[in-house]
């Protein structure tokens, strides 16, 4: 672990911050991502199986408690394969699974609808909320990214200068009118990227050189925070940006994350999936000061 950090710091240029210890929750199948809503938690376990394109019926939402406890093992009853990308809007839950991008009410779990893809793609992956009419959901299998508009229940894709591949995380930022978006690489290869799409004009701009297995993306108090597997064992982390100068940083957490997806930011902790072994991950989030070390 020392040793990994080591080069992290002198070869890529970021700083390793004091350790960090991390709460796992153990007992679930493969969390793809969290998201957040009241006192609450929810879950989006693809199934016993890693196998997120497949279609086999033993996806799940579950919904826990603050301390990541179930509260209800099945909290969407419709039937769902790999349901991967969770996001909340007023009282909507919406999720991506498979092929399709669906919306359940967050107090009951009830299906209110879904949009099909017909075909575009079958790995939806992320969802970003820009208003109550529009949703970005990414294709990882495709590298592309979609814009949904929820009143005609319509899509079509962002095209974008520069090609992010095997585009994963969203988060916008839309003051800035920015979408923040990372890539987990093609073809297994580490050939991910990182940065944000002006929304304006659709221009890419590449945040760091670093490439990488790019996954989980959020920004929370002025830090873009983002996960990256660095390999399909445990030896995922998770890395930081400041947006007031650009500093890059990298936790030094007591152990490593096997596969960390897509994360929220809950009562001030990171809450990440460790989407390779069934855990979920509390972590508490150091002081902006110590995000960096030069």
């Amino acid at each position: 672990m020392r040793k990994i950090y080591a080069v992290l710091t002198a070869v890529l240029g970021i700083g390793a911050v004091n350790a960090q210890s991390i709460k796992t929750v153990r007992g679930f199948h493969h969390i793809e991502s969290v998201v957040s809503h009241d006192d609450h938690l929810f879950i989006a376990d693809i199934g016993v199986t890693l196998s997120p394109k497949d279609k086999d019926g033993d996806g799940k939402i579950l919904k826990l408690d603050k301390e990541g406890k179930i509260v209800n093992p099945y909290f969407v009853r419709e039937t769902l394969h790999a349901p991967k990308g969770l996001a909340v809007d007023g009282n909507v839950l919406f999720l991506t699974d498979i092929d399709k991008v669906m919306a359940f009410d967050v107090n009951t779990g009830d299906k209110l609808y879904d949009i099909d893809f017909n075909g575009k793609t079958s790995f939806l992956n992320d969802i970003a909320v820009f208003d109550k009419n529009t949703l970005y959901v990414s294709a990882t299998d495709v590298s592309k990214l979609f814009k949904v508009d929820l009143a005609s229940k319509t899509f079509s894709e962002v095209v974008i200068e520069k090609e992010v591949p095997g585009v994963n995380g969203l988060y916008v930022d839309k003051a800035a009118s920015r979408l923040y978006v990372n890539g987990f690489g093609t073809n297994g290869s580490q050939n991910g990227i990182i940065g944000y799409i002006n929304l304006n004009d659709n221009k890419f701009t590449q945040i760091t050189s670093i490439e990488g297995y790019y996954d989980g993306i959020h920004i929370y108090e002025g830090v873009v925070y983002f996960s990256n597997w660095m390999a399909f064992e445990k030896k995922g982390i998770l890395a930081t940006m400041t947006l007031a100068d650009n500093k890059i940083g990298v936790f030094k957490m007591d152990d490593f994350i096997n596969g960390p997806a897509d994360f929220t930011v809950f009562k001030n902790k990171l809450v990440v999936p460790g989407m390779a072994d069934g855990t979920l991950n509390f972590i508490s989030i150091p002081s902006k000061e110590s995000l960096y070390i030069h």
